[in-house]
């Protein structure tokens, strides 16, 4: 598994008013820094940009982006000896053998790794090994030319890689999303030959964009890949191609807030299984794809409720009436074009609306006559029930009317919302059946990602007759369906 990389290193940098200093640099993760020094006194601020480049001694260029002070000008002596330092926070390192500026639109492509790459592009036939041997050893172990005679023995062994790397290319709206096998092996030796290989992931923009542009596009597409796995991925390494006058370089890129997921304590639940994921790339691409194509056509639009949805879906096993009330709410603030926005009323409920209007804007004013104006004004228009219930029925809908009474248990989700946002009173104790509360959060966020999807083009009915080793959220949501279905009615008709 790849692991981004942590070290220190000495170089000059550029710091505030272009002064040049000695610095150390310390990349790993949230605790990276850069220490700088001089004889002389110097501005311990980063450039109004943010940006502070250097060269390090072993003649890496090293760009440092969106830097804060963590420490202002300090000064230290020895004797009639005097030096200034101080300390900043870099969010991004970019090393290689230029510099990028925070608004250059030099960056063509943005290359990554994650935890669970294997598990989504779960290409099996790209790697392989040959049972019988004995009929291809001779031609194999004497295609190199060598002049020696190699000897050949009874129990020969065979191990591939088929040749094809691309694994998935989608065009997108972020660019063209590719996934694809890197293998690597070394020299044989008497220990024996291996082929290792990691799956990167790529968007190659059409135009070339800022740095700060890239890594929006890497996390838009990121989101979308950690639900189709069912977990947050942890992003292992990163590189970007610039474009140059002499062409292509490629930078790497150290992030010290990089997505990673949070491990629990204890944690019982197992690595995701490909059987289990949202989707298979490998055999059934073309719904991939158009889910991939669809999904991030409609991410900016809808971007502060999916951004919601997935703070929420990253808290995985833990759960609280915050998170509750947060995959309730995230309905409320999907657009238009996701949620109806108007209620049909019938000829007597306009009319009654009409006349307790008339009645109440003729009070004197007051908080009472206001608020209930503005009550009467909501009326006709569509509730937080209202939107849920249409999300949770496209879902129902594709499903073949399947989950049962899922828009019963939607309405006692936004009922539990309802409790602990206004104070509304329920038939449910939810203190003291907290397996409820859980279920009821995790309807939410189901219905939310699942109505996206099946909106994309999600096929959910072929998903779920797969069956599930529940290694995904989803999976086990419909497998425990029935029985947290059962308990829920038990509790509202008790």
């Amino acid at each position: 598994m790849m692991r981004p990389d942590s070290f220190t290193k000495f170089g000059k940098f550029l710091v505030a008013t272009g002064k040049e200093v000695t610095g150390e640099l310390r990349v790993a993760g949230k605790n990276s820094e850069l220490y700088v020094r001089d004889d002389e006194r110097f501005s311990p601020f980063a450039p109004a940009d943010g940006c502070i480049t250097g060269i390090l001694h072993d003649l890496t260029k090293v760009t440092l982006l969106d830097c804060i002070t963590l420490e202002g000008l300090g000064s230290a002596s020895r004797g009639s000896e005097q030096y200034y330092y101080a300390k900043l926070f870099p969010h991004f390192v970019l090393a290689g053998q230029r510099h990028v500026g925070p608004k250059e639109r030099i960056i063509s492509e943005i290359r990554f790794f994650i935890e669970d790459a294997a598990a989504l592009f779960y290409d099996f036939d790209a790697f392989g090994s040959v049972i019988d041997a004995r009929p291809h050893i001779d031609q194999i172990a004497t295609a190199n030319g060598i002049d020696r005679p190699i000897p050949i023995g009874p129990e020969p062994k065979i191990v591939y890689f088929a040749g094809r790397r691309d694994i998935v290319t989608v065009d997108t709206n972020l660019g063209l999303v590719r996934a694809q096998h890197n293998p690597s092996w070394c020299l044989p030796d008497p220990r024996g030959v291996r082929i290792d290989n990691s799956i990167s992931i790529s968007i190659d923009m059409p135009e070339a964009v800022r740095f700060d542009e890239a890594i929006t596009r890497t996390l838009r597409l990121l989101r979308f890949l950690e639900l189709i796995i069912g977990r947050p991925q942890n992003l292992q390494t990163i590189f970007v191609q610039v474009e140059g006058p002499d062409g292509r370089e490629t930078l790497k890129v150290h992030w010290s807030h990089r997505p990673a997921r949070e491990e629990e304590s204890g944690e019982g639940r197992r690595s995701p299984q490909p059987a289990d994921l949202l989707l298979d790339p490998i055999e059934h691409s073309e719904e991939f794809g158009r889910v991939v194509q669809t999904w991030l056509t409609n991410d900016e639009e809808r971007q502060d409720a999916r951004g919601r949805f997935h703070t929420s879906f990253a808290m995985q096993r833990t759960y609280t009436v915050e998170r509750l009330v947060a995959s309730a709410n995230m309905f409320d603030i999907l657009p238009k074009s996701a949620i109806p926005q108007d209620v049909d009323l019938t000829a007597d409920l306009r009319q009654a609306k009409t006349d307790c209007e008339k009645v109440f804007k003729n009070l004197p004013d007051s908080f009472e006559r206001n608020s209930v104006l503005n009550a009467l004004g909501r009326v006709g228009k569509a509730s937080l029930k209202h939107k849920a219930r249409h999300r949770g029925q496209l879902v129902v809908t594709a499903f073949g009317g399947r989950p049962s009474e899922l828009l019963l248990v939607l309405d006692a989700a936004v009922d539990c919302r309802n409790h602990y946002v206004h104070g509304t009173s329920s038939r449910i104790d939810y203190s003291k059946n907290s397996d409820v509360v859980v279920f009821l959060t995790n309807t939410l966020e189901f219905v939310f990602g699942a109505s996206e999807l099946v909106e994309a083009g999600w096929d959910i009915q072929r998903f779920a007759g797969r069956g599930s080793t529940m290694t995904h959220p989803y999976g086990s949501y419909l497998v425990t369906y029935k029985s947290n279905l059962e308990a829920l009615k038990a509790l509202i008709n008790h």
